[in-house]
């Protein structure tokens, strides 16, 4: 038993790679937390953005615009239209809406991912109308939703999240399988046969994104028969389904190059996918982040698959709004595909 675990420890010690997974990562990963949970204690995230919409200028609206601001919060003057879709697509919190008529509502429309800054907003919105006197209009809180669609349910809102953490299972696995078929010299045996590169890459990279297309198939027809999440534009969320298979095939390319051994790619492939799947929204809500974790989070293609996701659904963006998102992922697909095909070009292993 102990010359069993000295050998493991000597082979653990020969893999400088492993060895990074092992000791020098588990620090940064520390150090990232740290700096994140220092945000929330410190509170240094990202403000607020909230969208005004003063249709008149009433005494009211320049309290409310005054609460807003002394609490740190982002305020910016839209049309309703504007507001309203800028709460849609994510781009503001919330909007508060003034009407002409001065005894109309006072309208809070919150973003449905968002409904405790929702609660923290109401407040700051009432404590404009501090102290209370009669006559006064009420505070009506509404969750904005997009027209064609909108969460019904909590499941719509965690479906991106899920579909990626499917994808990011397949990815992982893929990696893993690649390098151990370079170690026990399968992948060089096909090298040996009269087969082309492209054959063998192709053939890996078709058995991982049909996989990952089957995964995306089977959890969406879960949700929508167990959860009844439902989906009303499915030639979008096909297209974007297509697009975040594309990104994590070639992502999948790029992870099994980590390392040499099956050890040091599955902690590196694993340790890696779990940090860009923390930047990118699909741990840590964006609403919790600085605002240099935000500006770094469009590094992640988790981020721009879970925006996709989210688009194709309850978002209900159009067709132009969508091209940003798809585009991304297209891009981090063939940029991840090509680095890892350059490196298995370099260690000669094509």
């Amino acid at each position: 038993m102990v010359l069993i675990a000295r050998k493991d420890l000597r082979l653990l010690l020969r893999d400088r790679m492993a060895l990074f997974w092992v000791f020098l990562f588990p620090v940064g990963f520390a150090l990232f937390f740290g700096s994140i949970m220092k945000a929330g204690v410190d509170a240094d995230v990202a403000p607020m953005t909230v969208a005004l919409v003063f249709e008149s200028e009433q005494p009211i609206a320049e309290k409310i615009e005054e609460a807003l601001r002394e609490a740190g919060l982002a305020t910016r003057h839209q049309s309703l239209t504007e507001a309203r879709r800028a709460v849609q697509r994510g781009e503001a919190t919330a909007f508060v809406r003034v009407s002409e008529d001065p005894a109309a509502d006072i309208e809070l429309g919150v973003d449905p991912t968002q409904q405790a800054q929702g609660a923290m907003l109401r407040g700051l919105v009432q404590s404009a109308f501090m102290p209370k006197t009669p006559g006064l209009p009420e505070i009506v809180t509404m969750r904005i939703e997009a027209e064609a669609a909108g969460p019904r349910s909590g499941y719509e809102i965690v479906l991106p999240s899920m579909l990626i953490w499917g994808l990011i299972g397949c990815v992982a696995t893929f990696a893993i399988a690649l390098v151990a078929e370079r170690t026990t010299g399968t992948l060089l045996r096909l090298r040996a046969a009269p087969i082309s590169r492209l054959t063998i890459l192709g053939g890996k990279s078709l058995a991982c994104a049909l996989t990952c297309l089957v995964d995306l198939g089977v959890l969406t027809a879960v949700s929508a028969l167990a959860f009844g999440v439902t989906v009303t534009d499915p030639l979008k969320y096909l297209a974007v389904l297509l697009a975040c298979t594309l990104c994590f095939t070639g992502l999948m390319m790029s992870l099994s190059v980590l390392g040499r051994t099956e050890q040091a790619v599955s902690g590196a492939g694993w340790s890696s996918l779990i940090v860009l799947a923390m930047i990118g929204g699909a741990m840590v809500p964006p609403s919790v982040m600085p605002d240099w974790l935000l500006r770094l989070s469009n590094v992640s293609p988790v981020k721009w698959g879970v925006w996709a996701l989210e688009g194709a659904t309850w978002r209900a963006f159009t067709w132009s709004e969508l091209v940003q998102p798809l585009g991304m992922l297209v891009v981090f697909g063939l940029a991840s595909f090509a680095a890892g095909v350059t490196v298995m070009t370099l260690w000669r292993e094509l």
